[in-house]
């Protein structure tokens, strides 16, 4: 895979450069407030739903939740800042799928491992969805994938990183429609990926609902078909990738996890205040508005459901690298 050049001794120093942070009790836990911090950049799909998710944590926790962005290496320079930070549970973080996925099987950062993380609970999972301009001639997939048979090489499909989570559906959707497109990787996040599209930079953009939801919302853009077993019941006519004859099933996550480290007790705290977020009925109503794909999951749920797609995942990677689709 043809990464971009990182220098493995600035990602080591970004991700040591952390506050002193003194350690607490889980009895009085939590005492101060909290950092959060986020791996991919500002006014992206994953910023904004997780610091809407982080303002209403806030009043089930009885603290401030400060996030920080800290983006590189498709995240994983924000993650390994996570797992090295003192593990006192007053410093927790967003994972995506790039997190516990992409950056492990690249090996994109030293020092990363994933034993190092404790999952205390999902936010949101969504499937990939494949968005088109609303000025684009495209109704439906069939007339995409039509018009990437009639000038093969030629149309731009975007995603946040080569191998990453918008990419290898795309890649497993070209592979089972039989089409050659330009797949565009936009590091930065759903941001860039999104004005991309809008600006005409791109044809198509691999992402997920939540992440182009301003834009479908205001007309700019629609969806041709979703990656899941059944239809959005935001989007119910929206078409997913079966019904199209395509066996395409795929989606992204976000997470919330803290050090492995961390007391589990204080874990506890965490995850009991996560869940509460989904109870306030204010939560809900702004999850349904925004679309965010809102899915909660324990803290044990979450461990088995990142397990099983990094099984997933892993297997379609050695697929795309064998097939010469893809390079590690």
């Amino acid at each position: 895979m043809k990464f971009a050049n990182l220098s493995k001794a600035l990602i080591v120093a970004a991700a040591m450069s952390l506050p002193f942070v003194p350690a607490a009790s889980a009895q009085d836990y939590p005492a101060k407030d909290i950092i959060h911090i986020m791996p991919w950049s500002a006014g992206g799909g994953t910023d904004t739903v997780m610091r809407t998710f982080m303002s209403f944590a806030e009043k089930s926790l009885g603290v401030g939740i400060n996030t920080q962005n800290v983006t590189g290496a498709q995240s994983g320079v924000g993650t390994l800042r996570l797992m090295k930070s003192r593990p006192d549970g007053y410093t927790i973080g967003s994972l995506t799928w790039d997190s516990v996925i992409t950056v492990p099987y690249y090996d994109l950062v030293p020092g990363f491992d994933t034993k190092q993380l404790a999952y205390l609970g999902s936010v949101t999972v969504h499937p990939t969805a494949i968005v088109v301009r609303a000025d684009s001639p495209w109704q439906t997939l069939e007339q995409f994938v039509e018009a990437a048979k009639a000038a093969p090489g030629t149309l731009k499909i975007s995603n946040v990183g080569t191998g990453g989570v918008w990419h290898l559906p795309a890649l497993d959707f070209a592979s089972q429609a039989g089409i050659e497109v330009q797949h565009i990787p936009y590091p930065g996040g759903s941001a860039a990926q999104r004005e991309a599209l809008l600006s005409g930079e791109t044809e198509a953009a691999s992402i997920s609902i939540s992440a182009a939801y301003a834009a479908i919302d205001s007309g700019q853009a629609r969806v041709l078909g979703v990656m899941a077993d059944k239809r959005d019941p935001n989007f119910p006519d929206v078409p997913t990738f079966k019904e199209a004859g395509y066996d395409v099933v795929w989606g992204g996550f976000r997470l919330v996890g803290t050090q492995a480290e961390v007391d589990p007790a204080i874990r506890k705290t965490l995850e009991e205040g996560f869940a509460a977020v989904f109870e306030m009925p204010e939560f809900q109503a702004t999850a349904k508005e925004t679309g965010m794909g809102a899915v909660w999951m324990n803290a044990d749920e979450t461990a088995a459901y990142v397990e099983q797609s990094q099984k997933k995942a892993f297997a379609l990677i050695d697929q795309l690298i064998a097939d010469g689709l893809l390079q590690k």
